[in-house]
């Protein structure tokens, strides 16, 4: 039945355009961080794992105050990619994270997808061909402060202006 289901909204997808790095407040920011993982290749099939994979990053400008990452999937057959996780407030001295570390009690989380405070593994609906999974980390010259764990779109509402340069790594899944 759900592999029916995803061949029937196969053409459906909430597509790149939508993601943190084509936003207009953040598309012409320098692309100078540079992400890798242990766990895949850039462009390469994620883990079959439930915890977040490993990150490493370099490229963070001096005057960081604080890194954020976003994570989404673009393919999901919605109007706009599905955010598996939210993570801010992250040390700019920090250049990586184990695997499993984007994790409650870890680093301060947002509100991502279906009103979860942590990471959302990757499980594409069957049938539906593969997904990418856009690791965004962008380096922010100040912390912004919440009153709640805020949503992808209040964590990009209140850093556009100040974000010094950001960085890609796309995963793929496909059930």
């Amino acid at each position: 039945m759900m592999r029916a289901i995803g061949r029937a909204l196969r053409e459906r997808r909430a597509g790149e355009r939508w993601r943190v790095a084509e936003d207009p407040r953040f598309s012409a920011v320098p692309r100078t961080i540079t992400i890798l993982s242990d766990a895949f290749a850039d462009g390469g099939a994620l883990p079959d794992d439930p915890a977040s994979p490993p990150l490493r990053w370099s490229g963070v400008p001096e005057r960081t105050a604080m890194l954020a990452l976003v994570v989404e999937d673009v393919d999901v057959p919605l109007p706009r990619p599905a955010t598996h996780a939210i993570a801010y407030a992250i040390d700019p001295q920090t250049n990586a994270l184990e695997a499993g570390g984007i994790a409650p009690g870890q680093m301060s989380l947002g509100t991502g997808a279906f009103g979860t405070r942590r990471y959302i593994a990757p499980a594409p609906l069957p049938g539906h061909g593969p997904h990418r999974y856009v690791f965004t980390v962008l380096a922010v010259d100040y912390v912004p402060r919440f009153d709640q764990p805020p949503t992808r779109g209040r964590l990009l509402d209140a850093i556009a202006g100040h974000v010094l340069a950001l960085g890609e790594i796309t995963g793929t899944r496909e059930r």
